[in-house]
């Protein structure tokens, strides 16, 4: 009798200790598992930028400029139909996919946001939640043209519109993505209020002098989707 009461006993208490460990191990799992994940998807964006980029780079040595109103006249006059209008990223970014600049919308896909769908119907089309890059221009529909190699192209991460765009500083660990004009991807930081920051400028889309855009005013064309 009392042989099988502490056996019972401590089966009993060894149940609760393996419980207490288990709970113990999730908490320690659980932030080491979110921090991959997120890594993982920054690595993901970063390749995807750098394609994006590329296909930027192709087709203004085709056109003789980024994706823009102009060259938007230039490829109805090419002949080629079904070219999107409007203001938004996904409108000028299809230009890329109009000139075979790029072969398919996958690039355009953003992992851990919610632009990640494909479109498996026409491969000309970024339709909403196809494109999860933001587009940076000059105004009025006019295309980058005082660049410098570090100039950047693309943005992702972004959340929020404004004159300082708000990044998500869940997504990529407290980072956002860019594409610049040499062809490369970074991460970029983020402040306390999820703005993008430039080392030594008082704002990542700051005029004037030692702006990253020359003599360019900074433009962004949202995505599709994007409130």
């Amino acid at each position: 009798m009392n042989s099988y009461s502490y056996q019972k006993g401590f089966t009993w208490l060894h149940g609760l200790l393996l419980v207490a460990i288990l709970i113990a191990l999730a908490g320690l799992i659980s932030p080491l598992t979110l921090k991959k994940a997120k890594a993982g998807d920054r690595t993901k964006a970063l390749a995807n930028a750098k394609s994006v980029v590329g296909a930027l780079l192709s087709f203004k040595a085709d056109k003789g400029a980024y994706p823009c109103d102009a060259t938007r006249e230039v490829l109805a006059q090419d002949g080629f139909t079904n070219i999107p209008t409007g203001n938004s990223a996904n409108a000028y970014l299809t230009q890329l996919l109009v000139a075979d600049a790029i072969d398919t919308t996958a690039p355009f896909s953003v992992a851990g946001t919610q632009f990640t769908k494909q479109n498996r119907w026409s491969k000309n089309d970024l339709a909403e939640g196809t494109n999860g890059f933001a587009y940076l221009m000059a105004p009025n529909g006019a295309p980058l043209t005082d660049t410098r190699s570090f100039t950047p192209l693309i943005l992702a991460g972004i959340v929020a519109q404004g004159s300082e765009p708000v990044f998500d500083k869940k997504v990529f660990g407290g980072k956002f993505v860019f594409g610049r004009v040499d062809g490369s991807s970074a991460a970029g930081d983020l402040d306390e209020n999820g703005h993008a920051v430039s080392e030594a400028r008082e704002s990542f889309f700051q005029t004037g002098p030692d702006s990253l855009f020359g003599k360019d005013t900074p433009v962004l064309k949202y995505p599709l989707g994007l409130e």
